[in-house]
């Protein structure tokens, strides 16, 4: 059973396997300090198991958990056990995905604050147009849901959204880690630049003399403090494979790969996809993305070669669309803003959707009388929006 629970949830945790049930429990306990959490496995009948909890409380330490597994499906025997202080008390033959659930309800604070919902970006290979999914799946998010989304640059050297959003700033990604302890909702409004009404950006410096010193530590305080106030946390992450990039990829809610439709594109996104979804786990699936279809229309890969090849469908293709995306950049805008019904951008907005783990909103419809244009009796104007500067 502990071997189905390979799972990011459980990525940081130190997990030991024993033989030997509550017997060998018991024993190893009566010598060792217990852990937050002992999950237990046991066949025997109702009064077997109270008796067996009872002796295992007696080596276990304050604040100790407990999760049974067990056999015997007795609403006596379960609320007996509550009242002994068991966490909870799982029947028959459970799936890891159960436990995991037990196990974050266990340790969830019931008073804490919603988190927002982090996606992680990451191409499987440089130059593969992840930075520019990323940046425009998170304006469509905004534009669907119409609450707060916060972009993340996470390249401290070679960072593009700034020049993607337009936006220039002077706080940046690298201040921001540099003294994780002063961080706090104040200084974070600071470092998070307004491009729209919903999306906010945090760049990186793009400096070739700016030092990585992205420590888990201080990015786990800093996506803490952006989690806690923004629906949506977009994370554009830079083609490496560093201790801290890993985590990065185990940690979020959605991790998307990108790909290339071609030989070495299909290689490196099966070595990544292989990696990941090993180390995720079943309950946390990954997002693959195949961008700039038809590029090479002569020489390149199809869909279906690397699903055959990954044994993974990939969720969505997007075509190449050189000139709309070369607009967009240098007009400082998303592709979404430059044409609306092109293919590409209803893939994207399709991607949003989908990394959302949301419904799609219902667009309410515009009158007869909107459409025409008409205002009624207001004489004000409409007022455009522009894209945000901060210095």
């Amino acid at each position: 059973m502990i071997d189905g629970l390979g799972d990011r949830k459980l990525s940081r945790s130190n997990v030991d396997a024993r033989m030997g049930g509550i017997d060998a429990a018991i024993a190893h306990y009566q010598d060792n300090a217990t852990p937050q959490l002992i999950l237990l496995e046991s066949d025997s009948e109702s009064e077997e198991v109270l008796n067996e909890v009872d002796r295992l409380a007696e080596v276990c330490d304050a604040g100790t958990n407990v999760l049974i597994m067990g056999s015997s499906n007795d609403i006596g025997l379960y609320r007996e056990l509550i009242q002994r202080g068991v966490a909870e008390y799982l029947v028959g033959q459970v799936a890891p995905r159960e436990i995991l659930e037990a196990v974050t309800n266990i340790f969830e604070d019931p008073d804490a604050p919603p988190m927002g919902r982090s996606i992680a970006f990451m191409g499987s290979r440089g130059g593969g147009g992840s930075s520019a999914i990323a940046h425009n799946t998170a304006w469509h998010l905004g534009q669907e849901f119409g609450e707060e989304v916060s972009v993340i640059d996470l390249d401290v050297t070679f960072g593009t959204a700034a020049l993607s959003f337009n936006l220039e700033t002077q706080q940046t990604l690298e201040q921001a880690l540099a003294d994780p302890s002063r961080l706090d909702d104040q200084l974070l409004d600071r470092f998070l630049i307004e491009f729209d009404e919903n999306v906010r950006l945090l760049a990186s410096p793009s400096n070739l003399n700016a030092e990585e010193r992205i420590m888990t530590e201080s990015l786990d305080r800093l996506l803490d403090l952006v989690r806690r106030r923004s629906s949506f946390v977009v994370l554009d992450v830079p083609h490496r494979w560093a201790p801290w990039v890993q985590q990065v990829l185990l940690d979020a809610d959605e991790t998307v790969i990108v790909g290339v439709l071609d030989l070495s594109g299909l290689r490196d996104t099966k070595n990544l996809v292989d990696r990941l979804r090993q180390q995720r786990g079943e309950t946390s699936p990954l997002r693959l993305v195949l961008n700039h279809q038809g590029a090479y229309k002569k020489s390149e890969l199809s869909p279906k070669d690397f699903e055959t090849a990954i044994e993974m469908k990939p969720d969505i293709v997007i075509p190449h669309a050189a000139a709309l995306f070369g607009t967009a950049s240098n007009n400082g805008q998303m592709v979404g803003q430059v044409s609306g019904k092109h293919k590409s951008v209803e893939a994207l907005r399709d991607l949003a959707i989908l990394v959302s783990g949301r419904q799609p909103q219902q667009k309410a419809k515009k009158g007869l009388m909107a459409q025409l244009g008409f205002k009624g009796k207001g004489k004000g104007k409409a007022k455009s929006k522009t894209k945000g500067k901060a210095s």
